[in-house]
C-alpha cells in the first residue's frame, strides 16, 4: 500500500504559500486525498511545525498521526550508529543527540512507509541518500523542488516520461 510521510519542511511549504514549493505541495497533498493515500503525520515534525505556527492550523484531520515510540527511538539510535560508522561519517553525525530528522526517517522505517515528501535537501534527505547507499535503508525522499510527479510516489526512484506539448 502507497503511504506518505510528510516532514517538517513540506508542513512549512503547504502551510505558506510565499514559499517556493508550495503548489508543488499542495498537488501533492490534493493528489492524495484524492487517490485515499494515507499521509502520516510524526508527532516529532508537528512538534517541529508548532515551533513556528500552530500544528492546529493544518489539516489535522486529513493527516494520521504518528506517536513516537520505543521501537523507533530504537530505530533512530541504529541509523545514528550507522552513519557513525560510515567512512564518510562526519563530526556532525557523532552527535549523541539523535536529531528530529533522524526520527521522523526512524519512524517511517520502522513502519514501513514508503515515502517521505519533503523540501529538506541539506540534511534528512542527504542522510536518507547515505543510509540508501550503505543498504540501512529502504525509504524513499521525493523533494518538493523535483515538482509534482505523482508516479514517483510509487516509484520514487523513476522520474516521469516528459512529454512535449502537443500542437494543434
Amino acid at each position: 500500500m502507497i503511504q506518505v510521510s510528510l516532514d517538517t519542511s513540506f508542513l512549512i511549504s503547504f502551510a505558506d504559500p510565499d514559499r517556493s514549493n508550495h503548489a508543488v505541495a499542495v498537488e501533492y497533498f490534493r493528489h492524495c486525498l484524492a487517490q485515499h493515500i494515507p499521509m502520516w503525520l510524526s508527532v516529532v515534525a508537528a512538534g517541529e511545525f508548532e515551533v513556528g505556527e500552530p500544528v492546529s492550523d493544518l489539516p489535522l484531520q486529513s493527516f494520521r498521526i504518528q506517536p513516537y515510540n520505543l521501537p523507533h527511538a530504537i530505530r533512530a539510535a541504529a541509523l545514528v550508529r550507522a552513519l557513525r560508522d560510515q567512512p564518510t561519517g562526519t563530526s556532525e553525525d557523532r552527535r549523541p543527540i539523535i536529531i528530529n530528522d533522524l526520527k521522523i526517517l526512524a519512524q517511517a522505517e520502522e513502519d514501513q512507509i514508503p515515502v517521505i515528501l519533503t523540501e529538506d535537501v541539506n540534511t534528512l534527505s542527504r542522510f536518507a541518500a547515505r543510509l540508501r547507499q550503505h543498504g540501512d535503508f529502504s525509504v524513499r525522499v521525493l523533494l518538493l523542488s523535483e515538482g509534482f510527479t505523482p508516479g514517483r510516489l510509487v516509484t520514487p526512484d523513476q522520474g516521469e516520461l516528459q512529454l512535449p506539448p502537443s500542437t494543434p
